[in-house]
């Protein structure tokens, strides 16, 4: 089977039950099979190659949380990408994590966590209460929220001070 023959089963959902031709790669893209099925959220079930990394070192995971198609249940949050980024994080970033996560320590290479990209997009939830989480410089997720005002009305952490001696207060 050629990869053009592979994603034409993908695009018209015709996807077999036996279907074994997730690595085959564009040669323009490097995307595979399976990276272009998480982009238009056909992947089966049963799919198990959330690791496999086009040419650019995307994972297939990261392009189905990008576009909103992981499965229900999905595990494998810390999965990082070639920048370091985990699939949390890019979930994070898109306003895609599950309503009940909560592996909000996950770190990237700068230690910035999933609770860091959360606030810096407004994608905190309701209720959130870990504004402690610092990355390396002691930049808080707190910082983070006052910096791009997404703090919530009740906010009281005010003292929580980075490195430098810099408060929350100063911030905002």
């Amino acid at each position: 089977m050629t990869y053009e023959e592979a994603i034409k089963l993908v695009k018209e959902n015709k996807i077999p039950k036996d279907f074994n031709y997730w690595e085959l790669k564009d040669k323009y893209s490097g995307w595979t099979v399976a990276h272009v099925a998480a982009r238009y959220g056909c992947l089966p079930a049963d799919f198990d190659q959330w690791d496999l990394a086009d040419e650019d070192g995307q994972t297939v995971a990261h392009v189905a949380v990008t576009w909103g198609h992981l499965p229900e249940g999905f595990a494998h949050w810390d999965m990082t990408d070639k920048d370091g980024w985990t699939v949390a994080h890019v979930a994070a970033a898109w306003g895609h994590l599950p309503e009940d996560f909560d592996r909000w320590e996950l770190a990237d290479k700068d230690g910035w966590t999933v609770a860091h990209v959360a606030a810096r997009t407004g994608n905190l939830p309701e209720g959130f209460a870990r504004w402690d989480l610092a990355d390396k410089t002691g930049w808080t997720v707190a910082h983070v929220a006052a910096r791009y005002g997404c703090l919530p009305a009740d906010f009281d952490q005010w003292d929580l001070a980075d490195e430098d001696g810099q408060t929350v207060a100063h911030v905002a």
